[in-house]
């Protein structure tokens, strides 16, 4: 009977396993598993653009990495040692059968006779076991595909901040190369003046310093653009060296929507918390069963004799049906009763972490989303719209000598820090949205889309 007894159950998280009440399932997201949004027919898209694709798009990376991500397949390889404990669940016999085969002498009076006994056994589980294996077996499986959808929603979030990068980083060497092209005119129009004698050749060195300048921006941006699309082709786990051009448009700049609704999202998207609730399901499988485990389990088996008279009499036939049951004094799976309610508290308590970072970290990322917007709207208000203008009127200025190579260089350094800091400003925008897509578990606006998440 104290074998049969069961464990004591696991408390909850806020009163501890002292108050006797058990661990609950579901308590900040339902236990089920989420789909990250993926595009339609991944594995067809990637076969069509390994044969030949002129251009990359936003789809196609997402859908090249989920059918190709090496970190993806990675996790999808795991999910086989779920299969293996299934596949060992669903045999319901807890050994294999035993058989046994003895003989010997029997001796009377000092005559002999030869004896022989052959004997099979099967041990049985008789509380259960084997339908509580397998649920936990299954229930580990759950577990380890919501691993799975973890890690292909951060290879989503990783796809799309490197392709808002790359456009952007685009942007960067386009005006780079402008600031180029206008730092040439300039320094051929103080070329013409010096040859004129009109200006000192120290004008000259100025401007070929301006040139310099510029043109070094022209390289930073390039190696950045590089190196990302290197980046990124590791992420999808593109075969060849080379990525193919990357294409695409940015969504208008926005701000965050509430953060109750943000919240809302997570606990309905995220794949961390569902994982989490999984794990503690899986751990509440797993204490039933070691409970159960503590029962003991019997053996039946069948027996046959033949037995030699020692004297000159007939021999007899023996059949006879064994039963032995194991007495449970000593052991009754106490290590493994401790071990499985240990397995849940830290499934619960990890449950809990889990959703109080995220929580935090939404409230953080949606803040530092709206002043990223705040910092692009300033410089989209004020910049942007006279920066063309001002670089020609600069140019016209100087042409007419109202100004001199000096003036002209500091504003043009202004400028160009100006646009940088208003670049720099759209790449944090962007890069705060992928953040806070990440830590809601989907798209922030999946109307951008036809297809939702």
């Amino acid at each position: 009977m104290a074998g049969c007894a069961s464990a004591p159950t696991v408390g909850d998280p806020q009163q501890g396993a002292e108050a006797g009440q058990a661990v609950k399932v579901g308590v900040y997201a339902p236990a089920a598993l989420v789909e990250p949004f993926v595009p339609a027919e991944a594995a067809e898209k990637a076969k069509a653009l390994e044969a030949g694709a002129a251009a990359l798009e936003l789809d196609a990376l997402l859908s090249y990495a989920e059918a190709r991500s090496p970190a993806i397949q990675t996790a999808k390889a795991k999910v086989g040692l779920a299969d293996a404990e299934i596949a060992g669940a669903e045999i319901w016999l807890p050994a294999n059968p035993q058989i046994s085969f003895g003989g010997g002498a029997r001796t009377v009076a000092g005559a002999s006779g030869f004896e022989f006994e052959v004997a099979v056994q099967q041990r049985l589980e008789i509380a259960g076991q084997p339908g509580l294996r397998l649920s936990a077996a299954e229930d580990a499986r759950r577990v380890a595909l919501a691993t799975v959808n973890e890690v292909r929603w951060q290879v989503h979030v990783e796809v799309h901040r490197l392709f808002v990068q790359i456009l952007l980083v685009r942007e960067r060497l386009a005006q780079a190369e402008r600031f180029v092209a206008f730092s040439t005119s300039l320094r051929d129009i103080a070329a013409r003046q010096v040859e004129a004698g009109a200006e000192s050749p120290l004008v000259l060195l100025v401007a070929d310093a301006d040139l310099a300048r510029t043109r070094e921006a022209v390289i930073e941006a390039r190696q950045g653009l590089v190196a990302l699309r290197a980046r990124l082709a590791a992420v999808i786990g593109w075969p060849e060296a080379q990525l193919p051009p990357v294409t695409g448009s940015l969504p208008g700049v926005r701000p965050p929507p509430p953060l109750a609704a943000l919240l809302e999202q997570m606990v309905t998207f995220h794949p961390s918390l569902r994982a989490r609730e999984l794990a503690v399901q899986a751990g509440q499988s797993r204490l039933s069963l070691a409970q159960r485990m503590a029962w003991p389990s019997p053996s039946v088996g069948v027996s046959y004799g033949r037995e030699a008279s020692p004297a000159s009499g007939p021999g007899a036939d023996i059949w006879l049906l064994n039963l032995s049951v194991p007495i449970p004094l000593w052991r009754q799976n106490q290590q493994g009763q401790a071990e499985a309610q240990a397995q849940v508290q830290i499934a619960d308590r990890d449950r809990l972490a889990t959703f109080t970072a995220l929580r935090s970290e939404v409230a953080q990322a949606a803040s530092a989303l709206q002043a990223a917007l705040e910092r692009v709207s300033l410089y989209e208000e004020s910049v942007v719209p006279q920066l063309e203008r001002s670089l020609a009127l600069l140019q016209r200025a100087y042409e007419l000598g109202e100004v001199s190579v000096h003036q002209v260089s500091q504003t043009r350094e202004r400028l160009l820090n100006a646009t940088g800091q208003y670049i720099d400003a759209r790449i944090t925008y962007y890069g705060s949205a992928a953040v806070l897509e990440g830590l809601i578990g989907t798209e922030i606006w999946p109307e951008d889309r036809e297809e939702a998440p």
